[in-house]
């Protein structure tokens, strides 16, 4: 099975709208989605990029943007007070449970969104983010030492040096054979992409001499 690799940052208001996709996508496309989170603060430092709603003129149009998505999705969606924050803690814990069970690291990943943009829990508080593992019967104890241990810390930062060389910018960001998709807007562009390759690949099977 093909697979997907989906870029996300936890504070991301359009990686938190993809997130809820993301299920249905593997059915519908027959492929399989790598979540990856990474900091995305550090390729905006690259970028110049500045967090949505600090950006004159452009700001109060995102705003509205986030909601009317959300509301098109049909998922409860609010602006934080703390909104964006740097999300170190449930990154370095994603990829802790990932290593132990990735299943369990997407329902981890999706509470977490959800905890920050349905429920306005300030996800910048550590506590929060062990709250959201304790619904899932995971050991709190071995993913606050997780958190601070520097393997965690290193595979974080790698990470987002991956995504970044990839050319990953923005969140939600998507690859597709090294094809680059940016936006929870392109997903359906990711998806007819997906069955054009197919189509192809198949062409090609079927027709070896070609």
């Amino acid at each position: 099975m093909s697979e997907v690799s989906f870029y996300f940052d936890f504070s991301s208001p359009y990686g938190y709208l993809a997130a809820e996709r993301m299920e249905d996508f593997e059915k519908r496309h027959g492929v399989t989605v790598v979540w990856r989170p990474f900091m995305i603060g550090a390729a905006f430092k690259q970028t110049g990029q500045s967090p949505l709603l600090d950006q004159p003129i452009r700001g109060p149009y995102f705003r509205h943007d986030m909601e009317r998505c959300a509301r098109l999705q049909n998922i409860p969606f609010q602006i934080p007070n703390n909104f964006p924050y740097a999300a170190l803690v449930p990154t370095r814990a994603y990829y802790w449970l990932e290593s132990r069970s990735p299943m369990l690291a997407r329902k981890f990943a999706k509470d977490i969104y959800r905890g920050y943009f349905a429920d306005g829990l300030d996800m910048s508080n550590p506590e929060n983010v062990f709250a959201a593992a304790t619904r899932h019967s995971i050991n709190v104890s071995e993913m606050r030492a997780a958190v601070e241990s520097q393997k965690w810390k290193d595979h974080v930062r790698a990470i987002t040096e991956d995504a970044i060389k990839m050319g990953a910018f923005g969140s939600p960001f998507f690859f597709y054979e090294d094809e680059p998709f940016f936006g929870n807007d392109r997903i359906d562009q990711l998806a007819q992409w997906i069955s054009l390759r197919k189509l192809t690949l198949g062409s090609t099977t079927d027709n070896p001499g070609q």
